[in-house]
């Protein structure tokens, strides 16, 4: 697809664009403007693993284990940061965006996923961990 594509970063870009579109003509067929949020920080990844991290210290904290069926019996298991991602946050970003790597997740994404599971957490079993800055 041919086109003009901006990189947008701050609000001088932003408004640079802007003025590059409202002096376009307009023709016959009109033009397709597209947003895509950008994907997630490295920031905002650190953040999430260590998110993953106060969690499962919470969960532990709590006393709220993993039970696992192992060899017919149940099996009492600790969470831990990869639990959190797997058991915890993965079924709820596939069920809301149908993404199965937390590498595709856009800005916007991480923060939603956050809000629905801290949300069912802090209802459900009274625990509540802020998600760390992404700074």
């Amino acid at each position: 697809m041919n086109g003009i594509h901006w990189y947008i970063r701050t609000e001088v870009q932003r408004e640079n664009m802007i003025l590059a579109i409202r002096g376009m003509a307009i023709s016959e067929h009109g033009y397709l403007c597209k947003i895509e949020l950008g994907k997630r920080t490295l920031q905002q990844n650190n953040a999430m693993y260590k998110y993953f991290q106060l969690l499962a210290n919470a969960l532990n904290e709590a006393g709220m284990e993993i039970h696992m069926e192992y060899l017919g019996k149940t099996a009492e298991i600790p969470w831990t940061p990869t639990a959190v991602k797997e058991r915890l946050w993965l079924p709820i970003m596939q069920s809301m965006f149908d993404i199965k790597s937390t590498a595709k997740l856009d800005r916007k994404q991480v923060s939603e996923v956050y809000e629905v599971l801290s949300r069912w957490l802090a209802t459900e079993k009274s625990i509540l961990v802020d998600f760390p800055s992404a700074r």
